[in-house]
């Protein structure tokens, strides 16, 4: 969550009346506090922080489903700040002071004040951040029904996670295990990839047990003197038996599916899972199932030097998606990886929880590994990165292609972190053939980043800073600064201000002028004598091919899952406003069903295909 974005927004009365027209959501939640502090504050405190951040807003009141402003007195405001700060730090009442003072804005609204707090994301070291004195029974998270007690096993695991941990997970020594648990044609299979691919290094000579003491796979406990094979290493080398057996992971699973356009018929066209066929270890479902994924995606004729280059960067790009499915799973708590090829993208799912939160997920440089070990062993075979350069590898692939922007996100009930890897066209011919009447063939010549926009605003109504955030690859203030440019070259018209401003494509610029030749660069189209019925006949035609398509994604997206009206948007690309139009006409039309069909207004609704 940007939280100095939304600090900032709140300073503008059009952000709160936003979210008042949204309702409460997974990162905002409002409280009237007109009988004082809620004692039901910290229970969001510890679930915000647990999760991916959040705002919690002071003077907003809800009655039967309906939101209003219920605003504080001064002297009220006060009072909360310098109460909040004293509980903040009484160890009795909450186990981690996590705010400053800049994470505290009181604003003027109305006759009186609102009080936000803005509430960080915990590190994975800080985590859990629970309320009282037990973190098992006072730790909370966050979904979309709002804030829920956290089982022990998932404290526990939060636990674990943390650096410091005594012993990670991965590196747990497996009583009585030995080399007949180890599938020897897998190790030797490794063992040969390695060599080839660094033949001077050192590790490549040594003999079969200190290799594996090497990978992680192997160790001795220098306190109790205890040794014997790893977990990790009996999830990239063991026997399928040996992995399942009830003393080390029984429910372990490792499922692909190549699901088929019409699952009426059939739910997948091409399975790999543990049939009893092969060793059912990470190794060898790394090297059945990644060339399944690279066999579909387009192989251009490009040259490196006088040999034609395979392994582009979207090849590049899917093999850091299986690694990173791999080595940031935790295997303690439902320990199912599964992989779906589906006609609009491919989905990975792995156990656990982010490390990090999603924006800096998208950032460079952040790693975070659940299990180096594993993480070791594929960077041995060239297919791993230290250096947190993996996600950005994804990203680069994937704008390469030019395919929608991948999308991460988060599950409970199990934890579940699930990438998906859109395989449509952020910029359709249509949408080029557009945008080169509009501006001239020289559109095309444009950065990356200026050319995803200017698609994005031919096919809806307006754009935002914020609508854009999952299509281009910038940071907030950097988009910001780029929009600015874009208005000024005459490919968008602004309105409103600050965070509230919003941008709709500069159609004042038809018949194919040079850009840098626009006399009508900063003038609004609609009192631009230039605009013809033409131009707005075509803008219909295609607005109502863009619901079509915007219609086909939707239910795509909802066709196996319950998702909100954010998450479609997140997901498929779309604006806010354009994705609740059109689920409103699907709902008309009886193509989308609700989660909750008597409350149609429900804070937490969610849209699934029909």
């Amino acid at each position: 969550m940007e939280s100095e974005y939304i600090k900032e927004s709140l300073r503008i009365k059009g952000f709160l009346d936003e979210l008042l027209a949204n309702k409460e959501s997974g990162e905002v939640e409002f409280k009237s506090a007109k009988g004082g502090f809620p004692g039901s504050f910290w229970e969001t405190y510890s679930s915000f922080a647990n999760t991916d951040g959040g705002v919690v807003i002071f003077g907003v009141r809800e009655k039967h489903g309906i939101f209003s402003v219920d605003p504080l007195s001064e002297a009220t405001v006060t009072d909360f700040k310098k109460k909040f700060s004293d509980l903040q730090h009484d160890r009795e009442k909450v186990s981690l002071p996590l705010l400053t003072d800049k994470d505290i804005v009181s604003e003027a609204y109305g006759d009186g004040y609102v009080l936000a707090f803005f509430i960080p994301r915990a590190t994975r070291d800080q985590r859990p951040v629970y309320v009282g004195l037990d973190p098992m029974t006072g730790t909370y998270r966050r979904d979309h029904e709002g804030d829920y007690r956290c089982e022990p096993s998932t404290v526990s695991q939060m636990f674990a996670d943390r650096k410091n941990s005594e012993v990670l997970q991965e590196a747990k020594i497996l009583p009585n295990y030995n080399w007949d648990d180890i599938d020897l044609t897998s190790f030797r299979q490794y063992r040969t990839l390695f060599t080839n691919l660094i033949p001077s290094h050192p590790w490549a000579v040594l003999e079969d047990l200190e290799l594996m003491k090497k990978l992680g796979g192997y160790r001795k406990d220098r306190v109790s003197g205890e040794e014997g094979f790893t977990l990790a290493g009996l999830l990239m080398f063991g026997k399928t038996e040996s992995i399942t057996d009830v003393a080390c992971l029984p429910d372990f699973m490792l499922d692909y599916r190549d699901i088929p356009q019409d699952t009426s018929k059939t739910r997948w066209i091409d399975r790999v899972y543990s049939d009893g066929t092969w060793e059912c270890n990470l190794f060898q479902f790394y090297r059945r199932v990644l060339p399944k994924l690279h066999a579909f995606l387009p192989k251009p004729f490009v040259l490196k030097g006088d040999e034609r280059q395979e392994d582009t960067p979207i090849h590049e790009a899917v093999r850091e998606a299986f690694i990173n499915l791999c080595v940031h799973a935790s295997y303690s708590r439902s320990p199912r990886l599964v992989v779906e090829k589906r006609p609009d993208g491919i989905v990975l799912r792995n156990p656990g929880t982010l490390l990090i939160s999603v924006p800096q997920y998208y950032e460079e440089g952040h790693s975070e590994c659940r299990n180096p070990s594993l993480q070791k062993m594929f960077g041995l075979i060239g297919r791993s990165d230290k250096a947190g350069s993996g996600v950005d590898k994804i990203l680069e692939g994937w704008k390469y292609a030019k395919w929608r922007r991948p999308y991460v996100s988060e599950k409970s009930h199990p934890d579940v972190v699930e990438l998906f890897l859109p395989l449509e066209s952020l910029v359709s011919d249509t949408t080029i053939g557009e945008l080169k009447r509009i501006f001239g063939d020289g559109i095309v010549e444009l950065p990356h980043n200026e050319i995803i926009i200017l698609s994005m605003a031919t096919t809806e109504e307006e754009i935002s800073n914020a609508s854009l955030q999952n299509a281009v690859d910038l940071h907030p203030s950097d988009l910001s600064k780029l929009l600015r440019k874009m208005c000024n070259d005459g490919m968008l018209i602004a309105s409103g201000f600050g965070r509230g401003t919003t941008y709709r494509l500069n159609r004042g610029n038809v018949a194919g002028s040079n850009l840098a030749n626009s006399d009508v660069a900063s003038s609004d189209v609609a009192s631009s004598d230039v605009a013809s019925s033409d131009v707005a006949s075509s803008k219909k035609t295609l607005t109502h091919s863009d619901d079509d398509n915007v219609i086909t994604m939707i239910r795509e997206a909802c066709r196996h899952q319950w998702l909100s009206s954010r998450d479609i948007s997140l997901k498929i690309g779309r604006h806010p406003t354009h994705v609740r139009r059109i689920i409103k006409k699907m709902l008309e039309n009886g193509s989308l069903r609700q989660e909750f069909p008597n409350q149609p207004t429900h804070p937490a609704q969610r849209y699934h295909n029909v």
